[in-house]
């Protein structure tokens, strides 16, 4: 199994809610090694469209992520299911049309820059291509000493974003400020 970063309960209650919902597309915006898109496509029926939207040498584990993902979009073509990775800036209209050209999607799953402008513009983009949209990190709390990394704004857009829409969330993780995901209902 392919390296995950997200709480294994959380990705666990995340694909089967999309199995219980009859997700048979789904998109996951930043899938780094590939191990939560795995995880979601097995709860899926064979023949289910995967796509993976990931930044080329996004990380430091660049080479090793490049890899990993690569062999489990070969593993789901060669277990039947209509897998794609579409590498590039999910922001760029290129990007986003060819993920366009797949569509339409039961679901999205978007864990890719956590910046606020991305996590906007990504929900903008893909949002409106799913009936579900997920969202990783919705409980991240920076420790008072962290001075090092990247922001991680998901818990401020989905603040704002989730009282308009049906939505549950997943927080599993045992301290309560890590990680979580929050999946919308956009019908």
């Amino acid at each position: 199994m392919n390296a995950m970063l997200q709480v294994e309960a959380e990705i666990d209650a995340l694909a089967e809610l999309f199995a219980a919902a009859g997700v048979r597309s789904f998109i996951e915006i930043g899938s780094k090694f590939g191990g939560s898109l795995a995880r979601i496509a097995a709860r899926l029926p064979a023949g289910s469209r995967i796509v993976s939207v990931d930044m080329p040498a996004g990380t430091v584990a660049w080479p090793q992520s490049e890899a990993e993902l690569k062999a489990v979009i070969a593993r789901l073509q060669l277990q039947g299911f209509d897998a794609h990775v579409i590498w590039g800036d999910s922001t760029a209209q290129a990007v986003i049309d060819k993920v366009q050209a797949l569509g339409p999607f039961d679901a999205v799953f978007i864990d890719a820059n956590h910046t606020l402008p991305f996590v906007e513009k990504d929900f903008a983009n893909y949002g409106p291509m799913a009936r579900l949209v997920a969202f990783h990190d919705i409980a991240w709390h920076r420790a008072p000493d962290w001075k090092e990394g990247k922001r991680i704004d998901v818990p401020v857009f989905w603040e704002r974003v989730k009282g308009a829409h049906r939505h549950q969330e997943f927080k599993f993780c045992p301290t309560g400020k890590n990680n979580g995901i929050g999946v919308l209902w956009r019908d």
